[in-house]
């Protein structure tokens, strides 16, 4: 992910957020359209197509107090990369990210265990498992 200068603030960097809407921690509706619990990918890419549909109510509940501070799950999967494509921002997901192509694995020097050595590196996805460059 790029280097956040003043730190990470999250919504769109290209857009200043709808300041309209519910502020985060509002109480729930008593009735809403579409339900969506948790902000995963799989949340928030239903979340950005709902929100095409000016007259479909929808609310994202999150357990979370509030934005993540320290990465979590920060990886972004090949199939994730084709859903955010098929939507049209794949390509702001790759703006904002870092490229990592392959996993390495580390444990301690048996020569000097207060040292670690690499022990394996591999492919981080097979050739040929996506359409997206991965």
């Amino acid at each position: 992910m790029q280097f956040h200068l003043n730190g990470f603030e999250p919504g769109d960097p290209e857009i200043r957020p709808d300041r309209s809407r519910r502020p985060a921690g509002s109480p729930l509706p008593s009735k809403t359209d579409v339900l969506i619990v948790g902000c995963g990918s799989a949340g928030l890419t239903l979340a950005a197509q709902m929100s095409a549909f000016d007259d479909i109510d929808t609310v994202i509940i999150e357990r979370k107090p509030g934005p993540m501070q320290r990465g979590q799950a920060d990886g972004v999967s090949c199939r994730s990369m084709e859903m955010f494509a098929a939507f049209g921002f794949a390509h702001r997901v790759c703006n904002e990210a870092y490229w990592v192509n392959e996993t390495t694995f580390w444990k301690p020097d048996p020569q000097s265990p207060q040292h670690i050595i690499r022990t394996g590196r591999i492919q981080d996805v097979e050739d040929g498992l996506s359409e997206i460059r991965m």
